[in-house]
């Protein structure tokens, strides 16, 4: 444990595992690889410039890059320097990149060359921005530099910074999938707090002769395990984006045993197997998770690939895990209770405390749903940048409410519903989106599904729909109604539907609610109680 008096050196343990696991190979992206000891002098390198720079502790540097090898120097790099990392969507719009750098006050950022229109739209934005890095292209302003000329500026030797665990490490904006984003704070102290959770709480069978494939954004939900696979000498396969058919190519060149998806990436690759082109059969462990699955893609997922999936609940405020549902415990043939295991996210870790509670802040009883609401303290210590309001809004009596529903069962496993704003009042009746996403993922012909609430002048809300279908599949309107008809009750059967290419989606591959719910405004035509189809193509 940390004392609040301790000091602590920056990325200390990144240096650690460099020393443990030497010249072994590291990382590998696009035909590039590093060894555990290269990976580590980069880093030192980027610290060191950045310092020598004139940036101090704490300072805010913006971070917008794909997947590639810049990506994980940045990651190491910023931590070592004891500088701040924040996060930049690759997939935001303008404007949004410019809310979010100046909220938090940029001092430099690092970019690669597709972004060259954003950084120069920043560097007029953004008030106090002196350092501009580009990878693979020089920024033509003051303070501009190419990202490989900064790294031969920097001396490869340890920064060896000195802060106080409490120091800023990461602000990271929330996904806005509901809202506005809004920044999270990340010390030094929660970063050791969520490793030492990771590490304690998971049979992660995660080692020297392990090799992971990482397909989401590794600034985001991906870096979870980045320094984990790196601690324990794992090997890093980095891909630039997730594509189904490269992943499973992946898979069978570099053997690779470890995954992390998001339901949605598995809903894809699920569609998507080959097994008479490629053999999977390296394949140990799928870890999902941000976003509840649909039991059906999950027992097809079973099916096929075996007992290798992993669930881990966790957010941005209060990172992954939270809670476990083991290999094991995806039961697809057992009694009611087991199999029915496979809609929960498993049971807390032993580093969480979690509660069901109401609307007074009341522990719920067993099978009662509530809002789900997290012990404030280690990697769920929340606080949000700059805006204390909304910190003291989410955290009472030491509790951090998520804003996600969810119940207990008498075995201790936690089921979620769906989030509080997600719940639709319609007609009176509570009406949960996963419920009625689940029903829809029941039909042969449904790739993906996102369901959302639509305001109604009669009945509050009416439940809406948007659907895709699977490649060569069709959905019609009186079908889909008829099935919904058949699976739930009618105050749950969506009244409107909208048939897509694909669901809109955020960096991290979560559904984008809000975008569903701002088409459907734009779109709906005629009075609820019509099952009513809309166009739309994202």
């Amino acid at each position: 444990m940390i004392a609040p008096t301790d000091r602590i050196t920056a990325g200390y343990e990144v240096a650690w595992a460099a020393a443990q696991h030497g010249d072994r190979e590291a990382i590998v992206c696009e035909g590039r690889s590093l060894t555990f000891r290269e990976v580590n002098e980069r880093a030192n390198r980027l610290a060191n410039a950045l310092r020598g720079r004139g940036h101090d502790t704490g300072e805010r540097i913006g971070v917008l890059l794909h997947n590639s090898i810049e990506s994980v120097d940045s990651v190491f790099g910023l931590l070592k320097s004891g500088l701040c990392m924040v996060p930049l969507n690759t997939r935001h719009a303008l404007p949004e990149q410019i809310e979010i750098a100046n909220d938090a006050g940029l001092s430099g950022i690092i970019a690669g060359a597709e972004f060259k229109e954003t950084v120069q739209a920043l560097a007029t934005s953004i008030e106090g921005l002196r350092t501009t890095v580009g990878v693979g292209w020089n920024p033509a302003r003051p303070g501009g530099t190419d990202f490989d000329e900064l790294l031969a500026d920097g001396s490869p030797e340890e920064p060896g910074v000195e802060l106080e665990p409490r120091a800023l490490m990461r602000l990271t904006y929330t996904s806005g999938t509901t809202g506005k984003p809004k920044g999270v704070v990340g010390t030094h102290k929660r970063h050791l707090a969520r490793l030492g959770n990771f590490f304690a709480s998971c049979e992660y069978a995660l080692g020297r002769e392990h090799t992971m494939a990482q397909v989401g954004p590794l600034s985001h939900v991906a870096g979870n395990y980045l320094q984990p696979c790196f601690m324990r000498g794992a090997r890093t396969i980095i891909l630039r984006s997730f594509d189904p058919g490269a992943l499973q190519q992946t898979i069978v060149d570099f053997k690779v045993d470890h995954l992390l998806l998001v339901p949605t990436m598995i809903v894809r690759l699920v569609d998507a197997l080959q097994p008479d082109r490629y053999n999977l059969s390296s394949l140990k462990r799928i870890n999902y998770g941000t976003a509840p699955i649909p039991v059906e893609v999950l027992r097809r997922g079973i099916a096929a690939l075996g007992p290798v999936f992993r669930q881990h609940y966790g957010m941005t405020e209060a990172e992954s895990p939270l809670t476990l549902l083991y290999p094991d415990e995806h039961v697809i043939d057992g009694t009611p209770e087991e199999t029915a295991r496979l809609a929960s996210c498993g049971r807390p870790v032993a580093g969480h405390r979690i509660r069901i509670v109401d609307d007074e802040g009341r522990e719920m009883p067993v099978g009662q749903v509530g809002e789900i609401a997290i012990r404030a303290q280690g990697s769920a210590e929340l606080e949000y940048w700059k805006q204390p309001e909304l910190t003291a809004e989410a955290v009472r009596d030491g509790w951090f409410l998520t804003g996600d529903l969810g119940r207990f069962d008498e075995a201790g496993y936690l089921f979620i519903v769906g989030r509080k704003k997600d719940m639709i009042i319609s007609g009176g009746f509570n009406v949960y989106a996963r419920e009625v996403e689940e029903a829809l993922f029941r039909h042969l012909d449904v790739l993906e599904a996102g369901v959302v609430g639509v305001p109604d002048r009669d009945l509050g809300e009416v439940v809406a729909a948007m659907l895709v279908a699977k490649p060569g599949a069709t959905l019609d309107t009186a079908e889909v109604d008829r099935f919904c008809r058949e699976q739930i009750a009618g105050y749950k059967r969506p009244r409107l539907l909208m048939f897509a290419e694909t669901l809109p989606k955020n960096a991290n591959g979560k559904i984008a609610k809000q975008e569903i719910r701002e088409a459907f405004a734009r779109e709906r035509s005629t009075a609820a109680g019509e099952v009513t189809t809309v166009g739309a193509r994202y």
